[in-house]
């Protein structure tokens, strides 16, 4: 059976001027400690055995810097990693990594060398560098040596692994992984209660003398019986009692009151609370409300009013999205039932148009419910408005011939007899793929070309990456076209103008965006620098961020390769585009219009 207070004595070793450098507990748990006071080792213990023995020990090493950062990592079952010290010869700091299975030795010049634990293969982990040494057949009898620093040694010997730690003349081993029943080492047994040396023996006499004293002193003191407390005594004023007790009885009457409930009443569960109110208060019974009208309880709304109020108008859903691939068959359904079929076609890249373009229809759409279906059994209307996204397929705008967006297209009888642009604020029609402007950018240095082009493929944007100014010309001189020319402003003058000239050149309305105008470059004349940065469409001070280049980016909008900016918005035609529809209606679906025109 264990001792009862632990297994070994604590261990507790210091260095010459009285520093602790290691203390263990009476598990084999424990620290040490540098000369700087920092930790050097961490020894937990994890079980315990019939006799008292720790089952297995886990480590974690400390190197002896201000950050105090790990070296070494061992878990309870010996398996981890260690970084050694990096000494004169080699390239790399040597490692050396033991798991379950294997041993990974990584030595001063980066070569490593693996050899499987258990194995008693030839294969043989040998080598030889400053801080590291290795040799032996296989992982059962492979011997590792590697300094982790001056004063931490790791050591793996027959299949054990022991972080020593040496240190100012302090020695002590630490073994990490399963024990096997040994016993730890450079620790004692506890051999029981021991006698109290010859200070503690004079410390406790000092100590039992003064509390006699104490004891003395405390039977000495005599407490006089007026310095005793006294109950208190307390005096009350019952007359206001007397007076509130009297009033109780007539009290009840004084809160009876002709709209209110009795103050005696009784009830124990809301569903008696409602009976007793109702009888309480006949002219609004709770429990007879078939009998109960607006005229009766109001007041204000009566049979005549009712008469004269307009009927409810019967409110349409608002106007379906549906795919281009469901259009075909969209047609020929409302073909066989004679009912006009209005698309509205609208475009992601161009939200402002395509929002009025949507209240436009909504709007109409609403009149005609009223106009066709004025009651809730009217059955629907002899129109279908839908509504479609033009960049969901490429060559949906060519097939239709579609030149803006929003537009309007109409089938009757699966024919198109309509094919307009809606009023509003235009847009020119573009594919998916093409729904923003392409972006040029011009940065010679590489940590800021990661940061810019991540910033604009976050706000959706493609762009091309040109070194310097010769590339970013040969790139603007190709087919593709830049809506868009973000430069650094540290280039040359004359650099910059080439640039966007050559942007220019295929796009006219390309917006230019320099930044880093606020550093301070190398350039000969700033003055013709400061001119350049007056002629583009914006300047950013510094390396522009995700947020910056978005705000910056919704300002411009480039819409077409010949015209540049976006358009103006134009007022709203709702009543133009529902007599459009009206009289497709009325002539039965003579072509009106079929040829592309403004409304």
């Amino acid at each position: 059976m264990p001792p009862q207070g632990g297994r070994y004595d604590v261990l507790d070793l210091r260095f010459a001027e009285g520093k602790t450098a290691v203390l263990r507990h009476v598990d084999g748990s424990g620290f040490a400690y540098y000369p700087s006071g920092r930790k050097a080792i961490c020894i937990s213990a994890n079980g315990t055995d019939g006799q008292g023995r720790a089952r297995r020990f886990g480590a974690i090493v400390h190197d002896d810097t201000l950050r105090n950062g790990v070296i070494g990592v061992f878990d309870e079952w010996g398996h981890g990693y260690a970084d050694g010290m990096l000494c004169q010869g080699d390239s790399f700091p040597p490692k050396v990594l033991i798991t379950e299975k294997a041993i990974t030795v990584i030595d001063g010049s980066g070569k490593a060398t693996e050899v499987p634990r258990g194995s008693h293969s030839p294969q043989r982990a040998t080598g030889s560098v400053s801080g590291l040494a290795t040799h032996g057949k296989g992982a059962g009898s492979t011997d590792i040596a590697i300094r982790l620093n001056t004063a931490v040694t790791l050591r793996y010997h027959l299949g054990r692994s022991t972080v020593e730690f040496h240190c100012e003349g302090v020695s002590q081993s630490f073994v990490v992984g399963e024990m096997h029943g040994d016993e730890v080492q450079g620790m004692t047994l506890n051999s029981g209660p021991k006698a109290l040396t010859d200070e503690s023996v004079r410390q406790l006499g000092e100590a039992t003398q003064k509390l006699d004293g104490v004891r003395e002193k405390v039977s000495a003191l005599k407490v006089d019986s007026s310095q005793r407390d006294t109950k208190p005594t307390f005096s009350v004023d019952t007359t206001s009692l007397k007076d509130v007790l009297e009033n109780l009885t007539t009290l009840a009457r004084s809160l009876a009151h002709p709209n209110l409930a009795p103050p005696e009443m009784q009830w124990s569960t809301e569903t008696r609370l409602k009976k007793l109110l109702a009888a309480a208060h006949p002219q609004c019974p709770g429990q007879d409300r078939q009998k109960w009208t607006i005229a009766r309880v109001s007041g204000k709304c009566t049979a005549e009013l009712l008469a004269n109020t307009k009927p409810t108008v019967h409110t349409p859903k608002s106007i379906d999205q549906i795919s281009q691939l469901k259009l075909p068959e969209l047609i020929a359904e409302n073909a066989s039932k004679n009912t006009l079929l209005v698309v509205i076609c609208l475009a992601a890249y161009a939200q402002d148009q395509s929002n009025y373009a949507r209240l436009l229809a909504e709007k109409a759409h609403a009149e005609l419910w009223q106009r066709f279906c004025p009651k809730p059994d009217s059955g629907p209307p002899p129109v279908k408005l839908v509504a479609i996204e033009l960049t969901e397929i490429g060559g949906f705008a060519e097939q239709y011939g579609i030149k803006e967006a929003p537009y309007c297209l109409m089938f009757l009888g699966g024919t198109q007899v309509y094919s307009k642009r809606l009023r509003g604020i235009r847009g020119a029609p573009r594919d998916a793929h093409s729904a923003r402007p392409k972006v040029l950018l011009v940065e010679p240095n590489p940590a800021q070309q990661l940061k810019l082009e991540r910033n604009l493929r976050r706000n959706g944007y493609d762009s091309d990456l040109a070194l310097d100014v010769a590339q970013a010309v040969r790139l603007s001189s190709r087919q593709q076209a830049y809506g868009v020319l973000l430069v650094s402003s540290l280039l040359g003058a004359d650099q910059l103008r080439a640039t966007v000239a050559g942007v220019r050149r295929t796009q006219p309305g390309a917006v230019i965006l320099a930044f880093d105008a606020g550093v301070t470059g190398g350039e000969e004349d700033p003055e013709e620098r400061r001119r350049f940065l007056d002629e583009c469409s914006y300047v950013f001070p510094f390396l522009p961020s995700y947020t910056g280049l978005a705000a910056v980016l919704s300002r411009f909008e480039v819409t077409s390769i010949s015209k540049g900016l976006a358009a103006v918005p134009a007022s709203s035609h709702k009543q133009d585009f529902l007599d459009d529809v009206l009289a497709i209606l009325d002539k039965g679906g003579r072509a009106m219009g079929a040829s592309g025109g403004n409304m």
